[in-house]
């Protein structure tokens, strides 16, 4: 094994939070000039990636060891693997994403998803009639049948509701169809803005282990918003005062030309010492003008409501190390500015 080989698995690991085993399998099966970290080789499993980020972010009710409640990704070009922590995240999770309907509202959840395949370990949900996929994992299959059952308890009434995914298992609902329809048009101006910049939130979600194995990060939501004819994906962290490497890091990895996202940093406000309680707000922006990245980060205490075991089980998992050969704060920030250029792409590590 080479020095860069060796160097290639520990990199791919700080994004998807692998084992050493996946990572080096991984990269090993990379033909010569595949990046570490492929890119979803569809739009429509971009688009399915990037609905599951927001699902991850703005729905969050469930306190988790990880950020997001997900240990680990494991992303291939024609699909996903998410490790959950939990049942309970994995029921929020379901919920969240499998579609159901109520006359007179629209399709909640992804309107064609369906849970396709069940094993061991892990089940599969994919679009159906799509190329897209998302394979949920690190749960016994009993925990995966629990998770699914409860979903039901969610709603006041699942008597009232479509549960598409439950009424029609192999095809798409009227209701699905006609959501799809009007909400996803790709003559609209708003649905192209979006699906041009899908790329974002796949690639994020294709990297989120990153807010656990580089910072101290804790707690994180967000939500995505258009503006200017630019899709605008806003996360807000939470990070523990004085514990582990603090969000820059994060920023650091992004940016980094092997593995990271091909975006720069535009803009930087907030204190420079992390040391102190505080706000920081990186906006990042690619060369094409498809996509705004904002990570609005806060420096402090764990929230009343977290329970202390929980807490301390988080402090824990927290890396001692940051990003290998990330920027700081203060670099960051002299980074920023009007005419700085975008960071050049290094080419895929070939062995």
């Amino acid at each position: 094994m080479s020095a860069l080989d060796q160097s290639l698995y520990s990199l791919r690991r700080r994004y998807t939070g692998e084992t050493a085993q996946q990572a080096r399998r991984a990269v090993d099966n990379l033909k010569r000039g595949e990046p570490a970290i492929p890119e979803a080789a569809s739009p429509a499993q971009r688009d399915l990636e990037a609905r599951v980020l927001l699902a991850l972010l703005e729905f969050r009710s469930v306190y988790t060891r990880f950020p997001l409640g997900i240990k680990s990704v494991h992303p291939e070009p024609h699909s996903i693997g998410l490790a959950v922590e939990s049942e309970e995240r994995a029921t929020e999770i379901l919920f969240n994403l499998l579609p159901s309907y109520a006359s007179g509202n629209e399709v909640q959840g992804v309107p064609g998803l369906r849970i396709t395949r069940r094993d061991r370990t892990a089940i599969e949900l994919q679009v159906l009639g799509k190329p897209a996929r998302l394979r949920l994992m690190g749960l016994p299959a009993r925990l995966w049948r629990s998770a699914e059952a409860s979903t039901l308890t969610k709603w006041i009434d699942p008597d009232s509701m479509q549960l598409c995914w439950r009424s029609s298992r192999r095809s798409w609902t009227v209701a699905e169809r006609e959501h799809q329809a009007q909400w996803d048009d790709g003559s609209d101006r708003y649905v192209q803005v979006k699906r041009q910049g899908a790329w974002l939130g796949s690639g994020l979600l294709r990297r989120a282990a990153l807010l656990h194995t580089v910072s101290n990060t804790f707690l994180i939501d967000g939500y995505r918003g258009a503006a200017f004819d630019v899709e605008r994906l806003v996360l807000r962290s939470s990070h523990a005062r004085q514990h582990g490497p603090g969000p820059h890091n994060v920023i650091a990895a992004l940016v980094d030309p092997v593995c990271g996202l091909p975006l720069s940093l535009k803009r930087f406000r907030g204190d420079t010492d992390e040391n102190y309680s505080g706000d920081q707000q990186f906006t990042l922006g690619d060369a094409d003008k498809t996509t705004v990245l904002e990570l609005r980060a806060t420096v402090e205490g764990p929230p009343s409501r977290l329970a202390p075991e929980l807490w301390q089980s988080i402090l824990r998992r927290m890396p001692r190390e940051g990003f290998t050969g990330g920027l700081s704060p203060s670099v960051l920030a002299g980074l920023c500015g009007p005419g700085t250029p975008q960071r050049p792409r290094q080419p895929s590590l070939s062995r």
